[in-house]
């Protein structure tokens, strides 16, 4: 069952999103109590859209968004999109994206977004749901 973000998925999200990042490619090394916090803050704005993908109880899916408006319309940018490492391969992934993108264009979304690292299984899945990378974008940062 594929459903609404609620505040009451905040812990399980939060192993989910440990438990995810600790395998490869990441080897990330969370801890439950900073997975908790970046979800939160995720999910705590006013624009916040999350979805949540539960099977017996037990979530294994989790998409972490929000509303942006731009030149044509409201954008859904996604932050942070994780599903168990055992399910992955099932078809969920693919499954929450259809969902989202159904919602959304209900609600009048014009696009999803995200950044994603390149080479990462991730890219390829986005890829196949028919994202097109914009050749004209680069993902910068400044350390400090």
């Amino acid at each position: 069952m594929i459903r609404a973000y609620k505040t009451s998925d905040l812990a399980q999200s939060a192993n989910l999103l440990v438990d995810t990042f600790i395998q490869e490619p990441w080897k990330e090394e969370w801890t439950e109590e900073l997975a908790k916090t970046r979800i939160e803050e995720f999910m705590s704005g006013p624009m916040s859209i999350g979805y949540v993908y539960e099977e017996n109880g037990e979530i294994i899916g989790v998409m972490c968004g929000r509303q942006s408006t731009y030149l044509y319309g409201k954008e859904y940018f996604i932050d942070e999109f994780f599903i168990s490492p055992s399910q992955q391969g099932r078809g969920i992934g693919t499954k929450m994206i259809n969902y989202a993108k159904n919602d959304l264009q209900q609600q009048g979304f014009v696009n999803i977004v995200l950044n994603t690292e390149k080479g990462y299984p991730s890219e390829t899945f986005y890829k196949k749901n028919n994202f097109k990378v914009k050749e004209s974008l680069i993902f910068m940062y400044l350390d400090f």
